[in-house]
């Protein structure tokens, strides 16, 4: 575990946040912690710590909507997502991750303003499996280079306006598999250091803590309410991967 009390703060605290907002909508532990841990954390350690403490607030959360999962809907989903992994994890050898999470902070900002400002979310209105693995895919190459796995499933099927429980199981399930895909891969890789196993146990209280606290506001809430808070999420997510960037441009 981490020496420095700074240092042990800012795993806690970032864990606490990502997971009460990963046990809230079913993804943005990474998008949330990402601007943090990257700031204060080794660049090797952040994104093992950022999937292996995600993956733990899925699996925690699971055993709670077991009953609600529909795995025909997350199917195409996840078989896109387990190819699109791999191909994440090698851009991390090939592209600078900074360049990459700038551009998807702006996008991400922008699609979330844009639609809270005119308060209508775009429909769409057609069923296709193969767009569905598609973005899958897209979403495990997010998730093996940044964490990020979640992001266009969450946009996607906001977009769908599926009910929150339909929304919650793919999400759910789609993180879980893509979580263990990525994990594994950084293992084959040899990325899972002491390093990255001392700071997930100063990490693992306020993850537990978090997903419990997410996870019961989930159950309070509305599809209306689900919809806007995935909005915000999505925004605050934008902003978090920005942050850096405004650090180097404001120093």
């Amino acid at each position: 575990m981490p020496a420095d009390p700074l240092l042990l703060l800012v795993v806690a605290g970032g864990a606490l946040l990502g997971a009460t907002a990963s046990g809230l909508a079913g993804f943005a532990f990474a998008a949330t912690t990402l601007g943090l841990y990257a700031h204060f954390l080794p660049h090797t350690a952040v994104s093992p710590l950022i999937v292996a403490a995600s993956l733990t607030v899925q699996l925690i959360v699971m055993p709670m909507i077991w009953r609600r999962l529909d795995w025909r809907a997350a199917l195409p989903f996840l078989l896109g997502g387990v190819c699109g992994v791999p191909f994440g994890a090698a851009l991390l050898a090939v592209l600078s991750a900074d360049t990459f999470r700038h551009f998807a902070g702006a996008l991400l900002v922008l699609y979330a303003g844009s639609v809270l400002l005119t308060g209508r979310l775009p429909a769409l209105r057609f069923e296709s499996r193969l767009a569905d693995a598609a973005v899958g895919f897209g979403g495990g190459v997010l998730g093996g280079f940044a964490g990020l796995s979640g992001v266009l499933p969450t946009i996607w099927c906001s977009l769908r306006r599926w009910p929150k429980d339909r929304q919650r199981s793919v999400f759910q399930l789609f993180n879980t598999t893509m979580h263990t895909v990525t994990l594994t891969t950084y293992a084959v890789q040899g990325r899972l250091t002491a390093e990255v196993g001392g700071l997930f146990l100063a990490a693992l209280p306020a993850v537990g803590l978090g997903a419990w606290l997410g996870f019961t506001l989930y159950r309070r809430i509305d599809d209306k309410a689900f919809a806007r808070i995935l909005l915000v999420l999505l925004g605050v997510s934008g902003l978090g991967l920005l942050a850096p960037l405004a650090g180097e441009l404001l120093g």
